[in-house]
């Protein structure tokens, strides 16, 4: 098993934000210090989609109700109103939680959103919209405007370090920081969590196949040493 899946977060504490500040206004929400929609944009391989769909269980449980129809089956309904306000009154009345809509890519989506919002906005606070896209901008101005956009940027290999040290112990895998993180920065200069975690892949079965690690390269001898933060 890949260790994307193997070590896919379970809880928020295990998710590697890319600052505090994005951390703190998520978990804000998933403790119930702020409510309403939101929408977590950024590029690819951010955790945008991880944190989308461990909201609703950190704010209700694992009761939490979630809409399991695609957007494109909830716009084309003609009583898409009284379907949401249905949904959202059992979501309170059997499991006591909110009635959650959680859609990757929201930017896709085409077709009456003036029906969706107007939907949306008669269930009340019974209902949280939890949207990721990769371009904010592309979702009309009265879904955004109703939500909290929250900004997931490119997380850079010294971030995502500590994590990758955890799973490579885990796994048997004992090298210096100082060359995992020279490993994870051989991604084409794409940060991406999901690379990053391929790299991991190719270190464990390189170890478990005792095949020589790719050469790091020695620190030049007027550089001074690499500081590691984490």
């Amino acid at each position: 098993m890949s260790v994307e899946k193997k070590y896919a977060p379970t809880t928020l504490d295990d998710v590697v934000f890319c600052d505090a500040a994005t951390e703190m206004r998520v978990k804000a929400y998933a403790s119930g210090g702020m409510s309403g929609h939101v929408i977590l944009y950024g590029p690819n391989g951010t955790g945008k989609t991880t944190v989308a769909n461990l909201l609703p269980i950190c704010i209700s449980g694992s009761q939490a109700m979630i809409e399991s129809k695609n957007m494109a089956a909830l716009l084309s309904m003609a009583d898409l109103k009284d379907y949401l306000k249905k949904s959202a009154t059992v979501a309170q009345k059997f499991y006591e939680s909110k009635y959650y809509l959680v859609y990757d890519e929201a930017d896709a989506y085409r077709g009456n959103m003036a029906k969706f919002w107007t939907a949306v906005d008669s269930c009340g606070d019974d209902l949280m919209m939890i949207f990721t896209t990769n371009n904010p901008l592309a979702i009309p101005a009265s879904i955004r405007s109703r939500a909290d956009e929250i900004g997931f940027p490119a997380l850079a290999p010294q971030q995502f370090l500590d994590r990758a040290q955890r799973i490579l112990i885990a796994e048997g895998v004992d090298l210096p920081s100082r060359d995992v993180l020279f490993y994870l920065s051989q991604t084409n200069g794409v940060n991406d969590l999901r690379k990053f975690c391929r790299k991991l892949d190719e270190l464990i079965f390189l170890k478990r196949n005792s095949q020589p690690l790719p050469p790091v390269p020695a620190p030049a001898a007027n550089q001074r040493s690499l500081k590691i933060v984490v």
